[in-house]
């Protein structure tokens, strides 16, 4: 899925960026994504910002965009097949597994994704992508623009008690894994690198 590395490489945020970006700033940018109007309302949370590639954006309920919700579902029957950490690192992202789930044909997988020369992000892979003739395959893509990169408790308790520092099952192909520690320590080298650059 090429247009879902392509937007979130155009709208990542600058290496050395403080703060987290709002609705309008990532709308002001050149990205594949089709906005689309969608005013802040308490009866949804997160609302549908726009369309990627035959499938949802979604965003937190407010002008500040902590981060972006990327789904698709597919055909009855049919999987998608799709390989996130394949189709970033074709655009030079640099990939590291963080947590994982037990994942057969469900789970979700936790990355820190270095977009080239853009601050590191948090990224959720949840994939239902085998399924039976009559169910849908799905998934759903979370990408944190504000910079943190949660701890595994914080990730247990946003209700997913599977997660473990466990990745070795390689779901997507080999990948390095990292601490958290270690992503922190890379988020604050990349910033520093920057402003050390200028």
């Amino acid at each position: 899925m090429d247009a879902l590395a392509e937007t979130l490489l155009a709208l990542a945020p600058e290496a050395n960026a403080a703060g987290t970006p709002t609705i309008a700033a990532l709308r002001a940018k050149d990205s594949p994504v089709r906005w689309i109007d969608a005013p802040p309302s308490a009866a949804e949370t997160p609302r549908t910002v726009g369309k990627l590639a035959g499938g949802t954006v979604l965003a937190p309920n407010a002008d500040v965009v902590s981060e972006l919700t990327f789904e698709w579902d597919g055909p009855p029957g049919q999987p998608f097949g799709f390989n996130p950490v394949q189709a970033l690192r074709s655009k030079g992202f640099e990939v590291q597994a963080l947590y994982c789930s037990p994942m057969v044909s469900e789970g979700t997988n936790y990355f820190l994704v270095a977009p080239p020369g853009k601050r590191p992000g948090f990224l959720a892979v949840y994939a239902f992508d085998a399924p039976l003739a009559i169910s849908i395959a799905s998934w759903s893509i979370r990408y944190r623009l504000d910079g943190h990169i949660p701890s595994l408790a914080e990730v247990q308790a946003d209700e997913d008690t599977e997660a473990t520092t466990d990745c070795s099952t390689e779901t997507f192909g080999p990948v390095e894994q990292i601490s958290h520690a270690e992503a922190e320590a890379f988020v604050r080298s990349r910033a520093s690198a920057t402003q050390g650059s200028r």
